[in-house]
């Protein structure tokens, strides 16, 4: 099992605010596809922990409606997909 680290506040701030770059620019020294991985694998756990939150405020029959949880889940399957696939090219 995969265990991912909660990122800190610090962390939380995003760096950049465009399309996907081709490798995480903090992630220097590693190949292209395993830099690719590991950055959807975070952009996964960020959206898991939005995701959460999301829910935290919601009643259970709202969570059944709300359409930005529903965005939120298929941002979460896009990022985990990428990045299996990414990992899977090491």
């Amino acid at each position: 099992m995969t265990q991912f680290r909660t990122p800190g506040a610090d962390e939380l701030e995003r760096r950049f605010d465009g399309p996907v770059l081709p490798a995480d620019p903090a992630l220097t020294g590693r190949p292209m596809a395993a830099a690719r991985g590991v950055l959807f694998q975070r952009l996964a756990a960020e959206q898991r922990q939005a995701i959460a939150r999301r829910r935290i405020g919601l009643s259970a029959v709202a969570v059944r409606t709300d359409e930005r949880l529903c965005a939120a889940g298929r941002s979460l399957y896009y990022y985990r997909n990428q990045g299996a696939a990414w990992i899977g090219q090491v």
